[in-house]
């Protein structure tokens, strides 16, 4: 019993880091568990190699790891309130005609956790687990935008930015101030940045944590531009967000 507290009580770390609304410094994670510093920096040590909690740009203070957030996604997913959300994703489908899906920010990438397609001949597809780089998709876009700067800054430092087609922002001036328009309007688009023909819209899905919330994921709908233009796409927007504020709700279920 007592060898299962001890392996229990790193993970009490991540539930701290989670619940604050500032990177974690040992001194508050050491009180949170009630443990040695020595023995919490081993811990977090462990905790880091393992990709659940990193490091803040300065050192210092610690942070969930993108491994944190897309497992607790993917747990969120499989249990009986997944059937929910993708529901959900089926009913935005029916309503805009375009295929919907569900992405979480893992590193320099976006992961698609679950994808609706629609039904029209013409369909460009992607598969659940697919990855698409952040710094030229709609909702990787917007998950740099809503983070902290430092913590965006580590992730575009580490990032080359490949121009994919001729719409793909690859100066970083103007990256910058393309995510601070973002996070003005609160969505995203990706203007064939990704892939020449597909464009996509993307808003934020909200959890709460603390006094503050956090964007833990987003959700986008995505179409052939011979089919929807971006202002058509701008049309979708209440539905979208609609169904944002529903999937919200499921992550307390």
């Amino acid at each position: 019993m007592n060898d299962l507290l001890g392996t229990l009580k790193p993970l009490g770390m991540i539930e701290a880091v989670a619940a604050l609304e500032h990177p974690a410094t040992l001194a508050e994670l050491a009180a949170h568990v009630g443990a040695p510093k020595p023995t919490v920096h081993r811990w977090l040590g462990a905790l880091e190699t393992a990709g659940l909690l990193q490091r803040t740009p300065d050192g210092r203070c610690f942070e969930l790891a993108p491994r944190a957030a897309s497992l607790a996604f993917s747990i969120l997913t499989n249990r009986p309130s997944g059937t929910i959300r993708h529901e959900i994703l089926h009913r935005v489908v029916g309503t805009v005609g375009e295929a919907c899906n569900l992405t979480v920010l893992d590193g320099t990438q976006v992961t698609y956790l679950d994808r609706v397609e629609s039904t029209w001949p013409l369909r460009i597809t992607f598969q659940q687990g697919s990855k698409v780089p952040a710094y030229c998709s709609a909702s990787g876009k917007l998950f740099l935008a809503l983070m902290r700067p430092a913590k965006r800054d580590l992730i575009l430092n580490a990032t080359p930015l490949v121009q994919l087609t001729e719409n793909t922002i690859v100066d970083r001036s103007a990256l910058h101030d393309e995510l601070a328009e973002i996070r003005a309007n609160g969505y995203a688009l990706d203007r064939e940045e990704f892939m020449s023909g597909l464009v996509c819209l993307a808003v934020p899905i909200y959890q709460q944590k603390g006094r503050s919330r956090a964007c833990v994921a987003a959700l986008a709908i995505q179409a052939p531009v011979t089919r929807m233009e971006h202002k058509a796409l701008l049309e979708k927007l209440p539905v979208l967000q609609k169904a944002a504020g529903e999937l919200a709700a499921t992550l307390t279920d």
